[in-house]
């Protein structure tokens, strides 16, 4: 196997950035406390601006976006309740099932082209409430940007509709706002413009904003403080967490923000080289960072992917006949024009 690694499975691949690290170095026993009795500086810090940048009254540091997602579902809903979601998003794929087994949710699948929800197909999937015999409809959840539909952007257009839809049928409104700041920098706006229209909202700090660790909830003031007691529950109040806040503080900078526009360049250029040079179906020109590629059928996806890894390039397949290859911090040009190289001469081999 080539000693160069493209590593193109996800952006929860990457490495703290020097800043970061120096960040996590410079940190003395002041900045550090016991989050769980609220204590630490570090991470109270990175939730005032956490709750700032997106325009909410309040955030919370939370271990991972599945455990965001689930507690903000928790926080929002009683046992019994069902949830609207759309039948290709992470929560209901890759959440293993949290919100039935622990929160006792039951969920209400709906398709949409490309990850937006559209009212006129929401609308008779909420149940009666007056029937004794159906579960309460009581909240909506979007994926933003939506990973199986390839990294494309619910717009703030797009939620306020949705939120008009669930003020009329008194639905809370949930984000899993994964990649939100991939959403804001490829449409030149803000945060805050998304984050205006819903409830709640999780973000990840450890895919395309590089932390090693970590995930936000915000909301309102109420909200959080349900979520506080939901983290401790599910065994995510961690004691000393500043030492991961510290890398996270770093991640919100302006100037660390904008620098998603060079994934999404190079998802670009990545979708252009492998439909020329391949002959590959790229599912969406890529809005952010993600590329779905689809392959003839004659092609064995499990072979080929085995193949390019041997060769130094690592991609995620996602069914018989597709991929998807994300890129981020770490991925140059030069990684990309490899990347593409290496795809098209294992091609030729199968």
């Amino acid at each position: 196997m080539t000693d160069l690694i493209v590593d193109l499975r996800s952006d929860t691949v990457t490495k703290p950035s020097p800043d970061m690290w120096n960040a996590l170095k410079s940190l003395t026993n002041d900045d550090l406390g016991d989050d769980v009795f609220g204590e630490d500086p570090t991470v109270n810090e990175l939730e005032k601006i956490a709750a700032k940048i997106t325009g909410k009254e309040a955030a919370l540091l939370v271990t991972s976006g599945t455990q965001g997602n689930l507690i903000s579902l928790l926080s929002s809903t009683s046992p019994g309740d069902e949830i609207l979601i759309e039948e290709q998003s992470h929560i209901f794929h890759y959440e293993v099932g949290g919100a039935a087994r622990i929160g006792g949710l039951t969920s209400r699948t709906f398709s949409t082209l490309r990850g937006t929800p559209k009212q006129e197909n929401l609308q008779p999937l909420i149940r009666e409430r007056n029937d004794l015999h159906q579960a309460w409809t009581t909240l909506l959840a979007v994926e933003n940007t939506h990973n199986k539909h390839g990294g494309t952007i619910v717009s703030p257009l797009d939620l306020k509709l949705l939120k008009e839809f669930c003020t009329e049928n008194d639905l809370k409104f949930h984000m899993d706002g994964a990649r939100i700041f991939n959403a804001a920098v490829a449409l030149g706006m803000k945060v805050k413009d998304f984050a205006q229209y819903v409830d709640s909202l999780t973000f990840c700090l450890s895919k395309g904003l590089s932390c090693p660790v970590g995930s936000i909830i915000v909301g309102d003031l109420e909200f959080i403080q349900k979520s506080r007691k939901y983290r401790k529950m599910l065994g995510g109040g961690m004691r000393q967490a500043g030492i991961l806040a510290s890398m996270g503080l770093i991640a919100l900078k302006a100037n660390w923000i904008k620098r998603l526009a060079e994934d999404h360049q190079n998802a670009k250029l990545l979708a252009k080289g492998l439909q020329e040079l391949t002959g590959s179906i790229i599912a969406n020109i890529p809005e952010t960072n993600i590329v779905i590629a689809h392959f003839d059928e004659s092609i064995p996806i499990n072979e080929f992917v085995n193949s390019i890894r041997k060769k130094g390039v690592l991609v995620l397949p996602m069914d018989s006949h597709s991929i998807r290859l994300v890129t981020h911090y770490g991925i140059t040009k030069a990684d990309i024009d490899f990347a593409i190289q290496e795809i098209v001469e294992s091609i030729k081999l199968i």
